[in-house]
């Protein structure tokens, strides 16, 4: 492969994701991470160093010095409209971490960005790309599902190990957008849109940690254009964690347990028990990525941003049921 072969990849946000989207990107043949940019110098210096990359200060002093075929943004979602807009301006596929944005205007308005620059874009919901994911949409195909139970939980007001600003609404948008968005971005890609939510938090547990405003317990019920009725819990204050997402029909239940890589359950009479252990979902999202970078071709990509504005949509009624304790209808 020639040098002008090689796909050449910037990362702006050189946290644990930035990081982990870096090493992954350089397993893949033909892929080269060439520059990277925090407005921490020293992160950025030390993960330059890692991949032997060019370290920066920011995505607009990265995108002016270095041609870039596609650039990953691992920045938290108050600053990741500024990247994307400079990767589009450029000419660069983009991939974002989840989520997008944490209103739908200002994800919206990305969205159209990338739309009007024509280049490949994709948003790390990381769960479409599991086998399980697959597989139980395969399954459901064709059936009825009338109920989807989905639940979240981390052990973060309890350990804190998480990043502190996770905790802090104004940068996280709080669990529903830092955590739960995970579990509902899955139960709409298997069930179908959601048309309307209803929310309810609380801050039960260390309320004496006064830097935090995040509530670590919530319920939700949400609706799906199909009719079917959804429900969710989370808990950042549970020392087990877990992803799950369970569908109900007529004629089924499964039970997507993504903490165990398993799912297990029953269709039409048939058992089902299936396991997907050992696999990096971000590595396989990260390989697709770039596959459809090097095709120039979006099909690969499972969660664009116009997809994951849909999800961003469903959030934001969510948080917008915990202000006002009413169902809220999902914006279009």
């Amino acid at each position: 492969m020639t040098a002008e072969q090689v796909l050449k990849v910037g990362i702006v946000g050189c946290g644990q994701m930035g990081r982990k989207h870096a090493m992954n990107c350089r397993r893949v043949e033909g892929v080269a991470v060439v520059a990277v940019a925090d407005v921490r110098e020293e992160l950025a210096r030390k993960l330059a160093d890692e991949v032997n990359a060019s370290p920066y200060t920011s995505a607009d002093e990265m995108m002016a010095a270095v041609r870039l075929d596609a650039l990953i943004v691992g920045t938290p979602p108050t600053v990741r409209k500024g990247p994307v807009e400079a990767a589009a301006a450029a000419g660069a596929a983009v991939f974002v971490e989840k989520p997008l944005a944490l209103d739908l205007a200002t994800a919206k308005a990305m969205s159209e960005t990338v739309r009007h620059a024509r280049v490949v874009n994709a948003v790390g919901f990381h769960l479409r790309y599991s086998p399980l994911t697959q597989r139980a949409r395969a399954l459901v195909a064709g059936q009825r599902v009338t109920h989807v139970r989905t639940a979240t939980t981390t052990s973060y007001y309890l350990n804190l190990d998480c990043p502190p600003w996770f905790l802090q609404r104004r940068h996280s948008g709080g669990p529903l957008f830092e955590q739960s968005l995970h579990v509902l971005d899955a139960a709409r890609y298997l069930v179908g849109d959601v048309v309307r939510v209803f929310a309810r938090g609380e801050r039960l547990i260390r309320p004496d940690l006064q830097q935090f405003d995040s509530e670590d317990t919530m319920v939700l019920a949400y609706q799906f254009a199909s009719g079917a009725m959804g429900t969710h819990v989370d808990s950042c204050a549970m020392k087990e964690f877990n992803w799950e997402v369970e569908l109900f029909g007529p004629t089924l239940r499964l039970l997507v347990d993504y903490a165990r890589s398993r799912l297990h359950g029953h269709v039409d009479g048939k058992p089902v028990d299936e396991d997907a252990a050992g696999l990096d979902l971000h590595a396989l999202e990260m390989q697709r990525f770039l596959a459809a970078v090097r095709g120039r071709d979006p099909s690969p990509v499972l969660s664009d941003f116009a997809d994951a504005a849909k999800t961003i949509a469903v959030l934001q009624a969510g948080d917008t049921s915990l202000k006002t304790a009413g169902w809220e209808r999902v914006q279009t």
